[in-house]
């Protein structure tokens, strides 16, 4: 009885038995005044049942390694290195920074590669002249951002790709949402329009004058009108950008709060702007502030990773590269500055746009001041008063996602698959309006010289023009007049 125990608790399959057999197994075993035929006859019994038991055991150990293999496989989070890790709050607030300020949608295959010992400089109009020149100045711009301590030990690897990606698509989309809540107010449509994602927006009225669409089917431009003054669509984009209101607004509620839109913002408050000690708008900044308006606006519900929207099918992608490329050539012209600074005194000094700050029955002259900054855009050097011609706005701006090398057409289509049109490169008539505007300490005054001059919208250009110039308008006579220039003056308030 014994020799029969410890065989049965040496084999390995005894732990397997089921337990449903134990009662019949127990029967089996004669009692300790059984005879020795009655002993044998039983572990006879107890051998046919401890082989079947293996057998079954081999059955199911077969069974179990099938259904492993055809178990789908999680995939595994590999871990990375500590000294990658070290690094990882310091990554993840670059590149949130990097994400609004410099680069929407960075090209992953470019994210894990050196910058060039001689790169093309980032911030020169030369990085749009070839494949290879884009390409440089992406690897300059993407090194010149990011701390220079951890160029050489995290930059490049597949764990800074992948959380930099992470890192912006988590920023666009905390940001989207948190300006969904004040679309309203930016745009000065109902709220409701915007609060729900899903609300039908393509059926607003004045939504599709913004986009210059009407109808179901509608072909979004990559130019559309709400980025000119007024919606009045310039052929020659010269005054593209100039509805810069929309841009400081989005960008002042992303970087300094949503509340600061109504009131100054709190200076003890961890905004974006004090975490990324940001003090001036970028080409990239106004190009993202742009493709976030222009998505707010679409039936798009979710902003999509791939850059092609889902309802719209507007290649925001493609918007930003040729926004950002925009500004970039054309950062020092007199135009562009003049934007730029307008968005600047928005965004980080104290001026605020109020109508509320103009005296009650003071005289609007905001007529001839649109006026006057639409000749104002048109009054700049050699170089802006020809036709904007490539490589700014060509079918030449490869996206970094897809560099390769092309000619130069003028304007042509958006990408394949995109729904956008761009407007034609029309050459300006020489005789156009120019207005030069002159100031001192004792007065001020406008001169503009209106020749064949369309007549400005009621809208105000100038309402955007923050809180200084606003104070400055009470009391002055802006005239415009055809032939010889007359002197306006104005006395101080």
């Amino acid at each position: 009885m014994s020799h029969l125990s410890a065989r049965v608790s040496d084999d390995d399959s005894d732990s397997d038995w089921d337990e449903g057999n134990t009662d019949q197994v127990s029967n089996n075993i004669p009692g300790p005044n059984a005879s020795k035929g009655e002993l044998m006859e039983a572990l006879k019994a107890l051998q046919l049942e401890v082989q079947q038991l293996r057998a079954d055991n081999r059955a199911l150990k077969e069974k179990n390694k099938v259904l492993v293999s055809e178990k789908p496989k999680r995939k595994r989070r590999v871990e990375a290195p500590d000294a990658l890790v070290a690094h990882e709050q310091t990554i993840s607030l670059y590149a949130r920074k990097y994400g609004m300020t410099v680069e929407m949608f960075p090209d992953s295959e470019l994210l894990i590669k050196k910058r060039p010992d001689s790169p093309t400089p980032f911030n020169s109009a030369d990085r749009y002249k070839t494949s290879a020149t884009q390409e440089s100045a992406f690897l300059d711009e993407l090194y010149t951002h990011f701390p220079e301590r951890i160029h050489e030990t995290v930059m490049g690897s597949e764990y800074f790709k992948d959380l930099v990606h992470k890192c912006i698509a988590d920023a666009r989309s905390n940001e989207i949402k948190k300006l969904r809540g004040v679309a309203g107010d930016i745009f000065e449509l109902p709220g409701k329009y915007f609060a729900n994602a899903s609300y039908d927006r393509a059926a607003i009225v004045d939504i599709q004058k913004m986009f210059g669409v009407s109808g179901k089917t509608q072909t979004y431009k990559i130019f559309p009108p709400l980025l000119f003054p007024s919606l009045q669509e310039d052929t020659t984009l010269k005054t593209v950008f100039g509805n810069w209101t929309l841009f400081a607004k989005i960008l002042r509620a992303s970087l300094y709060g949503v509340t600061s839109l109504h009131q100054e913002p709190c200076g003890g408050s961890k905004t974006n702007a004090r975490k990324w000690s940001l003090q001036q708008v970028t080409p990239g900044s106004i190009a993202w502030a742009a493709v976030i308006v222009i998505f707010l606006l679409s039936p798009d519900t979710e902003f999509p990773g791939s850059g092609v929207g889902k309802s719209s099918t507007i290649n925001y992608k493609d918007l930003f590269f040729q926004y950002k490329k925009l500004l970039i050539t054309k950062w020092e012209t007199k135009r562009i500055k003049t934007i730029v600074t307008n968005i600047n005194r928005y965004v980080f000094g104290a001026a605020k746009l109020s109508t509320s700050m103009d005296p009650a029955g003071a005289e609007d002259f905001s007529e001839e001041i649109n006026r006057a900054m639409l000749a104002l855009d048109m009054d700049t050097d050699s170089e802006e008063d020809t036709p904007v011609t490539p490589p700014v706005l060509s079918a030449l701006s490869v996206l970094p996602s897809a560099i390769s090398a092309s000619p130069a057409p003028s304007l042509a289509p958006g990408p394949e698959g995109s729904n956008l049109v761009t407007q034609p490169v029309i050459h300006p008539d020489e005789s156009v309006s120019r207005a030069v505007i002159r100031t001192n300490d004792s007065n001020t005054s406008v001169n503009a010289v209106a020749n064949n001059a369309d007549e400005a919208d009621d809208d105000r250009m100038e309402s955007g023009g923050g809180r200084a110039k606003a104070k400055n308008t009470r009391g002055r006579k802006v005239v415009a007049m055809q032939g010889p220039t007359r002197r306006g003056r104005s006395h101080k308030v």
